[in-house]
């Protein structure tokens, strides 16, 4: 028995330095400030809904993701992760970085409450970022996945899918504009 335990822990780290050495750098063409383009975007309603937040709450989730900001940057050793900040005019930023390795590595909500399986990874098309949130305290098959994607030079296309045993996924796009950063 603690044979096999030690095996599994070894194939475990094995395949985790396999996949971190076939990384896929993370998609440059994302880098920037971007905004929301609210007039083409759909709305976050029925994903944070499927999640579990109460409807009535939608109204105030409108307001918020009018302002929404991204700010994305490649980081790490080769650009094999990547970062995200969010920020709405009312909240305070919210930083996701994962390597694009495709291995999961485990976190905490902010109050520590909730625990979840992060990772991330660059489609095939090598254009697409995709963070993927496995939620295995809701239970076998739940996980969120956030996919962006430069649509030209100037445009973001970011798809959030959320993912429930036995019910359709739920599919929400939005569309985000490039900021032009000021030269001082």
């Amino acid at each position: 028995m603690e044979l096999e335990a030690a095996a599994d822990v070894v194939d475990q780290q094995l395949r985790r330095f396999g996949l971190r050495m076939d990384a896929a750098r993370c998609p440059r063409e994302l880098e920037g400030r971007w905004r929301v383009d609210k007039a083409n975007s759909q709305t976050l309603c029925p994903f944070v809904v499927g999640l579990g937040v109460p409807r009535f709450a939608c109204p105030a989730i409108g307001l918020l993701e009018r302002t929404t900001e991204l700010t994305i940057r490649c980081t790490g050793p080769d650009d094999r992760a990547i970062r995200i900040e969010d920020k709405t005019a009312f909240s305070s930023r919210n930083v996701t970085e994962v390597t694009c390795d495709g291995v999961e590595t485990e976190k905490a909500s902010k109050t520590g409450r909730k625990r979840f399986y992060l990772s991330g990874a660059t489609a095939p098309d090598s254009n697409t970022s995709v963070v993927k949130c496995r939620l295995h305290q809701r239970g076998e098959g739940w996980e969120t996945r956030q996919e962006r994607r430069a649509v030209g030079e100037n445009r973001l296309r970011e798809r959030n899918v959320l993912v429930r045993p036995g019910e359709e996924d739920v599919i929400v796009d939005r569309f985000f504009d490039r900021v032009e950063e000021r030269k001082p």
